[in-house]
């Protein structure tokens, strides 16, 4: 399994390339105190990808929960197919680590969010831009919950100047709106030259609605549970599929972890915060029996 994390503790040894699956575990990169690993890292990502045949899923974060300063970012993932890229969620780290893994912002297609938490879209406004800086076509399309068109037209609206001083400087075409498509339902989201993409409703209150994705490739299917409780709407959306990523926590570290945290002044209540952790989220063992009943060959998981 790859592991996210909503505690802060790492797998990174575990992200590495799969030979039975399309994935490449970006999400390992370390914090920049670590420059020589991340480097490395970066390098052998971008060697994965260098000339790569198929699809291939690369896990950018895969911590969970808006808290800074870990080894790991906050979630993210982006799909390269055909010389397309699709991300999913922009967590806290998103825009590095796409850039680490070397494919082109040129190649940058549509991008998707589960919901709106700090940790799956804080960085989808800054993705935008500097991915504009950097090339990103101007033609991009963004998917997700509402209100996600009315957050996309007030950030353009706030980097307004921003955009215009970049524009003008560098005589480039500024970018100025975002074709922005919002789900707020189970079913079709959109199809292209390269993959077929629907959704789901999951359950993580209150957050309303919280969406799971599926993308069918030509050559594989990859699934998403976003944040979720278990449930038999991911199931289906997962079956038959080659690879489900899937959220995950291990009850008793986290608990411990909010043990520490309320001894450290922080102002939370325990019974409070756990019972949101398991109003919210999927013990490890209720993601055991979904992946057996899924029918599909691989599951990756994110604490």
């Amino acid at each position: 399994m790859f592991v996210k994390s909503r505690l802060g503790f790492s797998r990174r040894n575990l992200l590495i390339q799969m030979a039975a699956a399309p994935v490449i575990g970006a999400a390992a990169l370390p914090a920049l105190a670590q420059a020589p690993a991340c480097t490395a890292t970066a390098q052998a990502a971008q060697a994965a990808l260098k000339d790569a045949n198929g699809t291939k899923l690369i896990l950018l974060g895969t911590a969970g929960g808006p808290v800074p300063g870990r080894t790991r970012e906050m979630t993210s993932h982006v799909m390269l197919s055909n010389g397309a890229a699709y991300v999913l969620d922009c967590g806290l780290g998103c825009t590095d680590q796409y850039a680490r893994t070397g494919i082109p912002f040129q190649k940058l297609r549509s991008i998707f969010i589960t919901h709106h938490h700090p940790d799956h879209n804080i960085e989808y406004g800054p993705l935008l831009i500097v991915g504009w800086v950097q090339g990103m076509p101007l033609d991009v399309r963004t998917f997700g919950p509402p209100p996600l068109k009315q957050m996309t037209e007030d950030f353009m609206r706030a980097y307004k100047q921003t955009v215009d001083f970049w524009a003008e400087d560098f005589k480039m075409t500024p970018l100025v709106s975002v074709d922005v498509q919002e789900v707020s339902a189970a079913g079709p989201v959109m199809q292209d030259d390269n993959v077929k993409v629907s959704a789901t409703v999951v359950n993580h209150p209150p957050v309303k609605p919280a969406l799971g994705y599926r993308f069918d490739f030509k050559d594989r299917s990859i699934a998403f549970s976003g944040d979720t409780t278990p449930l038999e709407a991911v199931v289906k959306l997962a079956e038959g599929a080659d690879l489900l990523v899937h959220e995950v926590m291990y009850v008793p570290a986290v608990e411990d972890y909010v043990r520490r945290q309320v001894a450290k002044g922080r102002p939370v209540n325990f019974d409070s915060f756990m019972a949101h952790m398991r109003a919210d989220h999927s013990p490890v063992e209720d993601v055991g029996r979904t992946h057996s009943k899924r029918g599909s060959r691989h599951s990756y998981c994110r604490i």
